[in-house]
């Protein structure tokens, strides 16, 4: 998952991105013990849920409770080179809110990495047709907001942000949306298509990295 990536990828590509490091609803033990590794290295949290959940506590240099889209991020300007976290626009109120503020924390030279769900991942889209739509997207937590990659995509480049990386982290097999010959998904009475290898490739993510950096001389107010 988010994890892997990082150990492989994204430490390859971007080596100096944990002097300064804000977490948002992610705190797995590997990454923050890998951070603080780090001499001089500053790890911030923000908690959308109850902060007493958070595990590894002492290893932040702060935490904060805060309503992603309600609030602004107790922070000043160009705080972070890396900003990391899951379902952090997928989770929060208002996405021009939330996006002008991950901008405005982020240094010029900084990273910002988000786990999302994929809307268009097969078993949402089965559950869409049959009038059992559900807003966690098998998440167990309501989402306010809904994207497939291209379409997070589309809005992080709309946003003074440059998208470096698009990833799927997590999918399932062929097997369990097959694509016959004649280019549809066929399910029950559902007949899905005509798609390409590419358009059925989407439909079996499940979640999908971003990976994105400030656009050259942008501004996202």
């Amino acid at each position: 998952m988010i994890k892997n990536v990082l150990k492989d990828e994204i430490v390859n590509q971007f080596p100096n991105i944990f002097s300064k490091v804000l977490t948002i609803n992610f705190f797995d033990e590997n990454f923050i013990t890998q951070v603080k590794q780090k001499k001089e290295t500053s790890l911030q949290g923000i908690l959308t849920d109850d902060i007493q959940n958070v595990h590894y506590k002492d290893k932040f240099d702060s935490l904060h409770y805060t309503t992603l889209g309600k609030e602004g991020l107790p922070f000043e300007d160009n705080s972070f080179t890396l900003i990391i976290g899951e379902n952090i626009l997928s989770d929060c109120f208002s996405l021009a809110q939330t996006i002008n503020e991950l901008h405005r924390v982020l240094k010029n030279d900084g990273i910002l990495i988000t786990a999302e769900p994929n809307v268009q991942y097969y078993r949402h889209v089965l559950k869409l047709l049959q009038g059992t739509w559900d807003e966690t997207l098998e998440e167990g937590k309501t989402r306010f907001h809904f994207f497939t990659p291209s379409s997070l995509a589309s809005l992080l480049n709309n946003s003074s942000f440059l998208i470096r990386v698009l990833s799927p982290i997590e999918t399932d097999s062929t097997d369990s949306f097959p694509l016959s010959e004649d280019g549809f998904v066929h399910i029950n009475r559902y007949h899905i298509g005509p798609l390409s290898q590419e358009e059925h490739r989407i439909f079996l993510i499940k979640r999908f990295l971003t990976v994105a950096s400030k656009a050259t001389g942008g501004n996202s107010g």
